[in-house]
């Protein structure tokens, strides 16, 4: 099966060569190391798939390197092959400072490079279909909203999505056609999909139907992109640390965000990720407050968890 792999997203979807990567597992790591060594011709399409996995986790050093490093610069003198707890805690600690800062300058820089003027919208408990002046189709979930760049269909067509939405692009190779979510820029390349990326949750999720897609992490922390083909799923988590109710967004503190590329998921050869345009709502292991959130959304209603006296 790994023998069959052409192309750095293939590597991607892997668990063993993302803990390989990681340097979270030292049995992937001594399999991975094992296997490139048989395998020189897969050397220059594993780079990449490394390079992409370090873009995608935050341009972050594995594991292991970044605990090495941190035990010299504690302990220049004594090496130790182990590290104690306290070290564990102050690599965490330090990490998590240094990233906490970074995303404060990224959402507090002003973005002007874009404006929006007309928008199309979606309220909870309702669905709504809008053609594009360029003819491109587009389906929005309840609670969702697009704007359109000004300028539309002249230069090039830039989107800003909020919530979900399934767009069926009308190819034009000198339009460039763009969405931008709060964690994803995607460049689209004559294509159907679908984008999940609400305000207030903490996941982002492009699923592809057909045809092609770039897409870019919006965050700033990186310029790479990665290449998404038809049945492929790619889900962004941005953790987060429990927090006071009281605290503003910019008050919050942020872990490390996790990303996921996968394939499409199928049930009775319907794309569940894409079902909500059929008037279905599929659930495939959800959590009690997951599926409270979609059904509230889906019916403009306020559901309560209590307990049956």
């Amino acid at each position: 099966m790994i023998d069959e792999y052409k192309y750095p997203e293939d590597f991607l979807m892997d668990d063993t060569f993302k803990q390989y990567c990681e340097g979270s597992n030292e049995k992937c790591v001594i399999f991975w190391e094992t296997w490139i060594a048989k395998h020189p011709e897969k050397h220059k399409t594993l780079q990449a798939a490394k390079k992409l996995y370090q873009v995608l986790s935050g341009n972050l050093k594995p594991v292991n390197k970044q605990l090495d490093y941190l035990t010299n610069q504690i302990s220049p003198v004594t090496k130790v092959k182990r590290f104690r707890s306290v070290h564990y805690a102050i690599a965490a600690s330090l990490l998590v400072v240094l990233f906490i800062g970074l995303l404060y300058n990224i959402y507090n820089q002003p973005n002007n490079s874009l404006h929006y003027a007309e928008n199309f919208a979606a309220k909870k408990g309702e669905k709504k279909k809008v053609t594009l002046p360029d003819g491109t189709l587009v389906y929005l979930n309840g609670d969702s909203k697009i704007e359109l760049g000004d300028n539309f269909d002249q230069k090039d067509r830039n989107v800003k999505l909020t919530g979900e939405a399934y767009f069926d692009v009308k190819h034009n190779a000198a339009k460039p056609f763009f969405v931008h979510t709060k964690d994803f820029k995607i460049t689209v390349l004559g294509t159907a999909f679908n984008v999940k990326s609400y305000a207030n949750e903490n996941e982002s999720a492009a699923t592809l139907v057909r045809g092609t897609i770039k897409l870019e992490d919006n965050t700033g922390l990186n310029k790479n992109t990665i290449i998404l083909k038809a049945g492929q799923k790619i889900t962004y988590h941005m953790l987060m640390a429990p927090i006071d109710p009281g605290q503003s967004i910019k008050e919050r503190q942020y872990r490390l965000p996790k990303i996921e590329v996968n394939n499409l998921t199928l049930m009775n050869k319907q794309v569940v990720e894409s079902a909500w345009t059929n008037n279905d709502i599929i659930f495939i292991n959800n959590d009690f407050e997951e599926i409270k959130e979609r059904l509230e959304r889906w019916f403009n209603v306020t559901i309560e968890f209590g307990i049956k006296k």
